[in-house]
C-alpha cells in the first residue's frame, strides 16, 4: 500500500476528543509528553511515543503534515484535536501547540489504553474503504536472493581490493645494547 493511502483522516467523536485531552492533562501531571511538532516527531521516531494528539487548527497544515505518516510507520496511535490552544492547556503551557506526544501516561494509563483502542477500532472502519481506492501492492523481500552462477556461466572476477590482502609481515624490533655491551665500548 503506497503512504498516501494509508494515511486516511478519520473522524473522531467527540468523546474520543474529550478523553484525548483528559490523557494529555494527567500524562503532563504524573508522566512524560513532549510538546509541540519537532519534539513529538523525534518522539515518534525514537518509537517512545504510546500516543500522537495533533491539532487540526494549525495553520499552515505543512507543520503536523508528516506526523501521521510518520506514526503509521512506527506503529503508533494518533488522534485528531480540534484545538491547538486547548492542546497547549491540556499539557500545561500557556500556549498553543500543534501537537502533543504522550510518552508514559502516569495515572491515565487506563485511559490512554481506552483511546489508544478507540482510535483503532474507528481507523479499522475506514480501513476497508481506503483499501478500495488504492489497491495493495505486494511486498517486496527486505534480502534480494542471492544470485546462483548457471552452469557453463563464466564468473564474475572480484576485484583485488576485495580479496583478502597478505598481512604484511612485522619487522623485528632493534634490541637496545645492554649494559654490558655499552660498558665495553666505553659508552657507560
Amino acid at each position: 500500500m503506497s503512504k498516501k493511502a494509508m494515511f486516511v483522516r478519520f473522524e473522531v467523536t467527540p468523546d474520543i476528543v474529550e478523553r484525548a485531552y483528559e490523557t494529555v492533562k494527567l500524562a503532563t501531571e504524573d508522566g512524560k509528553i513532549r510538546k509541540g511538532a519537532n519534539e513529538s516527531t523525534k518522539a515518534v521516531e525514537r518509537g517512545i511515543a504510546r500516543l500522537l494528539v495533533i491539532a487540526q487548527d494549525v495553520d499552515p497544515p505543512e507543520i503536523v503534515a508528516h506526523l501521521p505518516l510518520l506514526a503509521d510507520d512506527k506503529k503508533i496511535a494518533y488522534v485528531y484535536v480540534d484545538s491547538k490552544s486547548k492542546l497547549g492547556e491540556s499539557a500545561g503551557i500557556d500556549v498553543p501547540t500543534s501537537a502533543v506526544a504522550v510518552i508514559e501516561a502516569g495515572k491515565g494509563k487506563s485511559l490512554l489504553d481506552e483511546v489508544i483502542s478507540k482510535v483503532a477500532a474507528l481507523r479499522l472502519k475506514g480501513a476497508p474503504e481506503a483499501a478500495k481506492e488504492a489497491p495493495a501492492k505486494p511486498e517486496v523481500p527486505k534480502e534480494a536472493p542471492k544470485e546462483v552462477p548457471k552452469k557453463g556461466a563464466p564468473k564474475k572476477e572480484v576485484p583485488k581490493e576485495a580479496e583478502e590482502a597478505p598481512k604484511p609481515k612485522e619487522k623485528p624490533k632493534k634490541k637496545a645494547p645492554k649494559k654490558a655491551e655499552k660498558a665495553e665500548k666505553g659508552e657507560a
